[in-house]
């Protein structure tokens, strides 16, 4: 009798064994690397708008330029920008650029006030003959 306890005693181990060797092991899913995702533009090459401000003097810079061989003209609309106390932005001043061409560029100066925030946002256009791709780009934020 003994013979046969053990007899199911391995029979069960083994069977056990066979039941959770089967079972298929669970992970926990890894995040891929996140990368930054950047839309795809099909005539505007790069662009860009900044911000600096020294004392109470704010330098305003944007520009655009288009993709070669497809550009024809470009645009630069940047405001300067400052936040309100409800929280909304309001436009201080505006200046605006356009060529012939694959660049545009905004480079102006403006004052400000110590204890306010601002910003710049820039609308920038590209031209390919008729057809014209239009986006709007924000600087950071800066406090006077």
């Amino acid at each position: 009798m003994r013979y046969q306890n053990v007899k199911k005693v391995l029979a069960l181990c083994l069977a056990l064994c066979l039941t959770l060797g089967a079972a298929p092991t669970v992970f926990a899913a890894q995040p891929a690397d996140i990368e930054t995702i950047t839309p795809y533009a099909l005539y505007i090459k790069s662009k860009n708008c900044q911000l600096t401000i020294s004392g109470k003097t704010a330098a305003i810079d944007a520009y655009v330029v288009g993709q070669s061989g497809s550009a024809t003209k470009c645009k630069v609309v940047a405001s300067l920008q400052r936040k309100t106390t409800s929280g909304s932005w309001s436009t201080v001043q505006s200046w605006t650029d356009q060529q012939d061409g694959r660049r545009a560029s905004v480079s102006e100066t403006a004052t400000v006030t110590s204890g306010t925030t601002y910003r710049v946002t820039a609308t920038v256009t590209v031209w390919a003959g008729s057809e014209s791709e239009t986006m709007t780009i924000y600087s950071d934020s800066v406090t006077a």
